[in-house]
C-alpha cells in the first residue's frame, strides 16, 4: 500500500475533532498548526503533541478552483483510462466531477512499523471520517473503492497483491456487484479489468447488491 490514503466526498462539512479522537482509544489525535494551508491539518500518532513519532497526518483539502484538490481530481480524471473495468471508468468520470473535498491521509511506514496499533488507529480515523462524510476511496498503488470501500477500479500497472473486497457496476440497474478478488490471479484481475465478475466469484442473479 502506497504512502497516501484519500477520502473524496461531495460533503463539504467539518468534521469535529472530538469524534476523530473518540474513534481512537489506543492513540491521539491532535491539531497542527500550518501556516497558509487552506483546510485543516491533523496528526495521529501514539501520544497528543508528540511531533517526534507521528503515524499519520490528515490534510483536509476543500476543493475550489486554483487549488491543490482541484489538481488532483484533474489528474485523477486523466488516470482514469489507464485502468478498469470501463463502467468504473464512467462512473467515476462522473462522480470525481462531484468532489467538494479530499481528505488526504499519509502514512508514515517507519513509525506504523515500530507501534502494533498505529495502523488500527489511523485506519479508525479514516473510518470515522467515512462515516461522517461518505465519499469514495483513493490508494495509493491500489485504487479507487466506491461509496461500499470495495475495489472498483486499478491500474494493471500497479503492484497489486492478496485478496480484496471488490465490486462491479452493473450500469443497466446501478447496482455495485459484489465479490472477493484474487489480486495475485493475473486471469481474475484480468477478468475485472474487462468488468467481468472472476469465475470462481459467479453464484448467479442473487449476488447483486450495493
Amino acid at each position: 500500500m502506497g504512502d497516501y490514503l484519500r477520502l473524496l466526498t461531495v460533503n463539504d462539512r467539518d468534521v469535529p475533532l472530538a469524534m476523530l479522537q473518540r474513534a481512537v482509544p489506543y492513540g491521539a489525535v491532535w491539531s497542527v498548526e500550518h501556516p497558509g494551508m487552506l483546510g485543516n491539518y491533523l496528526a495521529i500518532g501514539p501520544e497528543p503533541n508528540e511531533q517526534h513519532n507521528v503515524w499519520a497526518t490528515v490534510e483536509r483539502n476543500p476543493l475550489a478552483p486554483n487549488t491543490l484538490a482541484a489538481e488532483e481530481v484533474a489528474e485523477f480524471i486523466d488516470s482514469l483510462d489507464f485502468g478498469g473495468p470501463p463502467s468504473a471508468v464512467r462512473w467515476l468520470s462522473d462522480y470525481l466531477e462531484t468532489i467538494r473535498a479530499i481528505y488526504a491521509i499519509r502514512i508514515y511506514p517507519e513509525a506504523i512499523l515500530s507501534h502494533p496499533d498505529a495502523f488500527d488507529a489511523v485506519y479508525a480515523v479514516r473510518s470515522a471520517l467515512h462515516d461522517a462524510v461518505g465519499g469514495i476511496g483513493q490508494w495509493d498503488g491500489h485504487g479507487f473503492t466506491n461509496e461500499s470501500d470495495r475495489l472498483v477500479w486499478c491500474d494493471p500497472r500497479m503492484d497489486l497483491t492478496g485478496k480484496t473486497r471488490a465490486a462491479i457496476l452493473d450500469e443497466s440497474t446501478g447496482d455495485w456487484i459484489p465479490f472477493e478478488l484474487d489480486l495475485d490471479d493475473q486471469e481474475e484481475l484480468s477478468a475485472f479489468l474487462r468488468g467481468e465478475i472472476p469465475k470462481s466469484q459467479r453464484t448467479g442473479p442473487s449476488h447483486r447488491t450495493s
